[in-house]
């Protein structure tokens, strides 16, 4: 047993390396703890992203939560927007994702989000932490009668592209003629982004969006931003993106293969919203 389940906290996520010392017992403590947390009989969504020691976690973190009479509606593989889509187009109370791409390789997460798709504060995941040690009196276990049931939602992805489309001018888009190269770093955001982007009418070169087992260099890294790069240049596109393992995060590259700096994808973003709204957002 850990000796120091506080170790696998930080700044509001469950972090340890797999089964080193983030094993699938303690996973399943901890289902049963967040599980205990709800009510019992209400409705979480749960997904993962491609890795093999993600995809155990989950499983046993599921079986925790199951237990305590929560209902779980299971993305599999997915991105993280997705999740938080998901939990507030089906009502659920909230939902928890597993995925690796921290600052070691070998490093699994686990993040939760409320019922209104945000992220749980840093105090609020922490319960989940601090109910560890006194689980065994504190959890709370349903007869068989009872057990949560899980259920697959496998046209969610569909649903959710759809939806992404009505955010954009996808004739003005058409008309740019534009082209992008798109690096899912090997997460399951290459079964979304070059479909969306084709669906808008962009071009797109769509880079590392299959499962590779994990090696000791977490991604993306420099080689593969700089492989992007070399890539938007070599082929005269318009732009580059380079995607987290879950799809939360992304590195946007000019047609230059240089980093667009956070500054102005901002005043992007407002001069865009002004231009539809003719005021500034909230």
């Amino acid at each position: 047993m850990v000796q120091d389940i506080n170790s696998f906290y930080r700044d509001g996520r469950i972090i340890g390396r797999a089964n080193y010392n983030f094993t699938p017992e303690i996973a399943t403590i901890l289902g049963s703890i967040h599980g205990t947390l709800l009510n019992p009989n209400e409705t979480i969504v749960m997904g993962r992203d491609f890795g093999n020691d993600s995809r155990m976690l989950k499983r046993a973190y599921t079986s925790g939560v199951m237990s305590t009479g929560i209902n779980l509606l299971n993305l599999s593989d997915c991105t993280f927007p997705l999740l938080q889509f998901t939990v507030r187009r089906f009502g659920a109370s909230g939902g928890f994702y597993f995925s690796g791409g921290h600052l070691y390789s070998e490093d699994v997460s686990v993040r939760f989000i409320d019922a209104g798709g945000i992220e749980l504060s840093p105090e609020e995941a922490l319960k989940i932490i601090s109910g560890y040690d006194k689980y065994s009196k504190q959890v709370r276990r349903i007869s068989p009668d009872r057990i949560g049931t899980i259920t697959s939602i496998p046209q969610t992805q569909d649903v959710y592209i759809k939806s992404l489309e009505q955010f954009v001018d996808k004739k003005r888009i058409q008309n740019a003629g534009l082209k992008v190269v798109a690096d899912s770093s090997y997460g399951p955001s290459g079964k979304i982004s070059p479909i969306l982007l084709n669906e808008i009418g962009v071009e797109t070169i769509a880079l590392n969006t299959h499962y590779r087992q994990k090696n000791s260099i977490p991604i993306p890294s420099i080689n593969t931003i700089k492989n992007t790069a070399d890539i938007i240049k070599a082929s005269n596109s318009h732009l580059g993106v380079c995607f987290d393992v879950d799809g939360s995060r992304l590195l946007v590259l000019d047609e230059n293969g240089l980093e667009v700096i956070f500054e102005d994808l901002l005043m992007l973003f407002i001069a865009t919203f002004l231009s539809k709204t003719g005021s500034y957002p909230e």
